[in-house]
């Protein structure tokens, strides 16, 4: 009796699961996924072709606290993009500082942008891993990855020469930025907001990172 019983059940769900099986519709992703979701997974109309040329290439890795691609990037988000841009290049793994180095981050990717001499602390062995970063100290964690790079490989992938000289607000670019700004403008990595405007203190969002490390990886 048990074993008609089960069979029934069986036959019942298995029918009940042919019939469903015809009952489905296209459903909008909007319907699927909250609000949030999709926007964090939107990249902008502009970037997105380069995005995805990017990611393809394995030069998106998985980013702390998964930022939207049009949230502004973090000290620590950088570094990850930054030191998978240098690994991939070298073909190698980058020797990472002592665990301790500072006392608010233990990324590993923030160790090892720190023992190559890409980024610095900010002071109180701190490093501020959640704070976000602007144009100027991007372009200059970029060229010390490119200067590295050429330490490491012979080949110098800025040698242009450069100047802030054709920047309008160049006044506002700070000194310890201007040689990389100048340098990655000259060599087509990080041109001005516009043709005559740097931004330095502008804020740079993820998908404008990826973009970043993209013509990077096209020099090397």
């Amino acid at each position: 009796m048990m074993k008609r019983i089960l069979s029934a059940v069986l036959l019942t769900a298995l029918l009940s699961t042919q019939a469903m099986a015809f009952t489905f519709e296209q459903v909008p992703v909007e319907d699927l996924f909250a609000p949030e979701v999709i926007e964090q997974e939107r990249v902008s109309d502009w970037a997105k072709e380069e995005v995805d040329i990017a990611s393809s290439l394995g030069l998106v890795p998985p980013l702390t606290d998964q930022p939207a691609f049009t949230g502004s990037i973090t000290r620590e988000q950088f570094a990850e993009l930054i030191v998978n841009l240098v690994e991939k290049a070298l073909d190698k793994e980058i020797e990472a500082a002592p665990s301790d180095t500072f006392t608010d981050t233990s990324n590993t990717a923030v160790l090892k942008a720190y023992e190559a001499g890409i980024i610095t602390g900010v002071g109180g062995d701190k490093f501020a891993p959640k704070t976000t970063t602007n144009r100027e100290q991007i372009a200059t964690m970029i060229y010390r990855a490119v200067q590295y790079l050429a330490e490491q490989t012979g080949k110098d992938l800025t040698p242009n020469p450069g100047s802030i000289d054709l920047f309008t607000d160049k006044a506002g670019i700070s000194g310890w930025a201007a040689e990389a700004v100048g340098k990655l403008a000259a060599n087509d990595i990080m041109k001005g907001s516009s043709s005559t405007t740097a931004s330095p203190q502008a804020a740079c969002t993820v998908e404008q990172s990826i973009l970043l490390i993209y013509r990077v990886y096209q020099k090397i």
